[in-house]
């Protein structure tokens, strides 16, 4: 698809930008909102590539990239039913990515990206600089990620072995994003933020697109994912909205978007009861979704509502249940993707027998370990 197809738009100030942008935010330096596709842009099932693997089959409906694109063999992961629930239950397995999470899709875009950079840097304690780490290995560029002090050694590790810079930083996510921040004004660096360059929501959309063709081109009644920092939840409500505006389903899936009830601010906002001046957090086992200040916390809310879905926070003692639950039925899985299996028995009352209902398993167990 032409350029001009993926024109961006500032979510707040609606300043227009160029594909791709220079920065992931909007450059206008009273506003830097998030950016958004300025247009819908339909699905065209017409432009799949069977041959090409994994994600890559949709190439034709992402932004323009090489013809030979920089991949580890990210996306295609598989849709697994669950028998013994009253309702058509299944997994979308995204802990099998190359890195184990779902993150690897938005990192193997933004690794297409970088034009003449040669150091990518992000704020991560996990996933997500595991992600950038191993894609800036496969292009051969240098990869830097500030993560918190008190991050998690194991996905540390994880970040360390695949030959990045971790730059520890004192304080909260907040000091981190400001560090990268500053970092990214260097000469040669690229911003590949997880958070805020809309192609990672771009790429995500690949997991929608995914679960119709997987479901025999059907969408399900309800996609249930942990949220942390909401770009998955973004980018499945571009996905889903794009099936939609092509007229190949009715309506998008309900998104249920799962919190750790020790850390979850889009369900006090739901609630009414946030303010990011008194909210607070505790410490949670389920570290992938502890962001108690997010960002685009009112795009995440809008995401929820505009599906008619619904936002859970789930206790520790749940969670760590699920983790057990699944790995009993063969899923081996860290905290943060059991939130969705945790998250049922609170929706059973809004699921009907004839309901399809996906869970995104997000993160493989041997990130705990």
């Amino acid at each position: 698809m032409p350029d001009r197809i993926f024109q961006l738009r500032c979510t707040i100030c609606n300043q227009p930008v160029r594909w791709p942008p220079a920065e992931p935010r909007c450059p206008r330096p009273t506003c830097r909102g998030a950016l958004r596709p300025a247009h819908h842009i339909p699905f065209d099932a017409s432009l799949v590539e069977p041959i090409f693997p994994g994600m890559w089959r949709y190439r034709h409906m992402l932004p323009p990239l090489p013809d030979e694109p920089i991949t580890l063999g990210e996306g295609g992961t598989p849709l697994l039913s669950l028998d013994g629930h009253p309702y058509r239950l299944f997994v979308k397995n995204e802990s099998l990515n190359p890195t184990g999470s779902y993150k690897d899709r938005g990192a193997a875009m933004l690794v297409n990206l970088v034009g003449n950079a040669q150091v990518l840097v992000d704020d991560s304690s996990g996933n997500a600089g595991a992600a950038l780490a191993a894609y800036a290995a496969r292009a051969q560029l240098r990869a830097r990620v500030y993560v918190p002090a008190a991050a998690p050694q194991a996905k540390l590790a994880q970040i360390q072995r695949y030959g990045a810079e971790v730059v520890p930083v004192e304080g909260d996510r907040d000091d981190v994003a400001r560090a990268v921040e500053r970092a990214a004004q260097e000469p040669e660096v690229f911003y590949a933020s997880h958070v805020w360059h809309p192609g990672y929501a771009l790429a995500l959309q690949t997991i929608a697109w995914e679960i119709w063709e997987q479901l025999g081109r059907r969408a399900p009644h309800w996609v249930v994912l942990p949220t942390g920092n909401g770009t998955l939840l973004r980018g499945l409500r571009w996905g889903f909205r794009s099936l939609q505006k092509a007229r190949l389903i009715e309506e998008p899936p309900r998104l249920v978007a799962v919190q750790a009830a020790n850390c979850a601010p889009l369900y006090a906002l739901s609630r009414g009861t946030y303010s990011p001046h008194t909210f607070r957090a505790s410490p949670t086992i389920a570290d992938g979704v502890a962001v108690p200040t997010p960002p685009l916390l009112d795009i995440m809310w809008k995401s929820v509502k505009k599906t008619r879905g619904r936002v859970v926070a789930v206790p520790e003692e749940e969670i760590e249940h699920a983790c057990r639950q699944l790995v009993a039925q063969g899923f081996f899985v860290e905290p943060t993707a059991a939130l969705p299996y945790a998250a049922l028995s609170h929706l059973a009352t809004s699921l009907q027998p004839h309901h399809t209902v996906v869970l995104l398993l997000t993160g493989h167990g041997f990130k705990t370990i």
